[in-house]
C-alpha cells in the first residue's frame, strides 16, 4: 500500500495499492471516495464526516444505514482494534439486497475532529476470496493529525 488517498474533509486517509485498487471521488453526499478491486467484484467506500459521534452511536447508525438497503442485515463479528495508532471498531455484517447475499466488513473511527467509516463489501459467496484484500485496504487507514 504505497498511495495515500487523502480526505478533503478530515485530516485522514487510506493507503492503497494502486496496482490492486481503483478509486474515485464521489459526488454523492454520503461517501467521499469509492474503491473497486481491479477486475474483481469487490468494493469499498470511505465516508468522512466532521460531526463527532461516539463509536457506540456510530455502530447503531451504521447498522441502521445498512438496514435501509438490506432489511435483514445483522452484525456477525464485532471488536475493537488498533490500526496505525487509532482505536477503531471493526464490524462485519451480513444481509441480503433484493435477494443477493452481501457481506460488509469495515472500520469505524471517531474523534473530536469527526467520524470515519471505511467499509468494504462483496457478495457473501466471494467474501472469503477477497478477505485478505479487504484487510489490507482497511489496515491502510491513517489519521494525519499532528
Amino acid at each position: 500500500a504505497s498511495f495515500l488517498v487523502k480526505s478533503n474533509k478530515l485530516n485522514c486517509g487510506v493507503y492503497i495499492d494502486p496496482q490492486k485498487w481503483a478509486f474515485k471521488k464521489t459526488e454523492n453526499t454520503e461517501s467521499e471516495f469509492e474503491f473497486s478491486l481491479k477486475n474483481k467484484d469487490a468494493y469499498a467506500t470511505f465516508i468522512t464526516e466532521r460531526i463527532e459521534i461516539p463509536l457506540e452511536t456510530l455502530k447503531a447508525i451504521a447498522l441502521e444505514n445498512a438496514q435501509s438497503v438490506a432489511p435483514d442485515i445483522k452484525i456477525v463479528k464485532e471488536d475493537y482494534r488498533w490500526v496505525n495508532k487509532n482505536l477503531v471498531m471493526s464490524l462485519q455484517m451480513e444481509g441480503a439486497i433484493q435477494g443477493m447475499k452481501i457481506t460488509y466488513t469495515g472500520y469505524y473511527y471517531a474523534s473530536p475532529n469527526g467520524t470515519i467509516q471505511l467499509v468494504a463489501f462483496t457478495s457473501t459467496n466471494l467474501f472469503d476470496e477477497y478477505k485478505a484484500f479487504f484487510d489490507e485496504l482497511l489496515n491502510g487507514f491513517v489519521t494525519l493529525e499532528k
